[in-house]
């Protein structure tokens, strides 16, 4: 009986001791601390436009388009459900991908 209740308290004693050996934060860097962004609001002094080219923003939309088909095509195949005109589009979004590069 001696021996369970000793393995009892040092089982007790390394669950809280493992609680509480976490990495340390300072406050400024935890989320849930009302300073989480140092205490002040974020602005930008002088605002700055970034200009893409019209080349470069296309391309990304037709990059995003088709990860979507990509990402919607996966789970459609674990499901076993075939699209046809998901697939056509996939390939005529691939190969305008590639004539881009």
């Amino acid at each position: 009986m001696a021996r369970v209740a000793v393995a009892a308290v040092i089982l007790l004693s390394v669950l809280v001791g493992a609680q509480e050996a976490g990495p340390k934060q300072p406050p400024e860097l935890r989320f849930d601390s009302p300073y989480a962004v140092g205490g002040s609001a974020l602005t930008c002094s002088s605002p700055q436009t970034v200009r893409v080219p019209a080349l470069a923003m296309e391309r990304a939309k037709v990059k995003a388009r088709l990860i979507n088909l990509l990402r919607e095509s996966l789970f459609d195949d674990a499901k076993g459900i075939v699209n046809i005109a998901r697939e056509k589009e996939i390939r005529k979004l691939a190969s305008k991908l590639k004539n881009f590069e």
